[in-house]
């Protein structure tokens, strides 16, 4: 019996290592999250990803196979690499090409898009992410409607018209002539000239006006540090003008210079005779 206590004891001490062992490479997987299940799981469905890009790029793989926008736009459709720890930079409008636009029902229809830095085709249905741009939300014959946030970008084919500039806004019109016409005409915004008018006292310090002395006589006159604002520049005077008559009423007094004014009120014309550089001019303005 003694003979045996010393083997029975080794092959104890053998079958409790053994599971300490086991249980000490249990916990140590729990923890790292590595069991072969997990890791089977896992891989399976990594190997699954790809197949199913694929099978839903093959229905537009003709599109580019056969040139259908022209023999500029052949090749072949590859699926989107898949994003790597680096952040790409931000897509921006200049970046993106219009190649071309198909329209049908909503489900059908699509655009072709051509991104200039990475030479990456692709193509985007209505509701799908341009990108990083935005969502694609309307496409017409030869453009397409992008919505970023609350700004709203429209890509255009190679071909499709350049969009109509804006009318530019009249360079007089802070002044109160709203429209300037050859020949010193125009029209004077009524509402301003009505507002400048209200107050004739502080009218008249719109301007700087010194009589012109002509032969003894006042012939009128001259302005000078004229206010860009005031009722003035409002009726097209500018420094170094000789005002000499207001709607053919003579202006050889101070008195006379702020009946004139003053008169202006609820008229439809205005005409003024002056001095400018030298020669005789008049500015005649339609009161709107």
């Amino acid at each position: 019996m003694r003979r045996l206590a010393l083997p029975l004891n080794l092959l104890f001490s053998v079958v409790i290592l053994i599971t300490a062992a086991r249980i000490l490479a249990d916990i140590a997987s729990y923890k790292l999250g590595t069991s072969p299940a997990k890791l089977q799981t896992k891989g399976a469905q990594q190997s699954n990803l790809p197949f199913q890009q694929q099978t839903q790029l093959q229905g537009f793989a003709l599109i580019l196979e056969k040139a259908l926008f022209g023999p500029a736009t052949k090749g072949i459709l590859t699926p989107a690499l898949q994003p790597s720890a680096n952040t790409p930079p931000p897509v921006s409008q200049s970046d993106l090409s219009l190649l071309g636009t198909a329209i049908g029902s909503p489900r059908t229809s699509f655009i072709l898009v051509r991104r200039t830095s990475s030479n990456e085709e692709r193509v985007f249905k209505l509701g799908e992410k341009v990108f990083d741009l935005g969502t694609l939300i309307a496409i017409k014959k030869e453009t397409a409607e992008v919505r970023s946030g609350s700004q709203l970008i429209t890509l255009r084919t190679p071909s499709a018209p350049a969009e109509p500039a804006k009318p530019a806004q009249s360079a007089t019109a802070a002044t109160g002539v709203t429209q300037a016409l050859p020949g010193g005409s125009g029209i004077i915004d009524q509402r301003a000239l009505n507002a400048a008018l209200d107050n004739i006292g502080q009218a008249m310090t719109d301007a700087r006006l010194l009589p012109s002395v002509k032969d003894g006589k006042v012939e009128g006159f001259k302005v000078s540090e004229v206010k860009p604002q005031g009722v003035f520049a409002a009726v097209g005077l500018k420094n170094g003008d000789v005002l000499m008559k207001i709607n053919e009423f003579p202006i050889d007094s101070p008195e006379k210079a702020i009946q004139s004014f003053v008169t202006l009120k609820g008229q439809s014309r205005i005409k003024l005779d002056l001095i400018r550089d030298g020669a005789p001019t008049s500015l005649a303005y339609d009161i709107r």
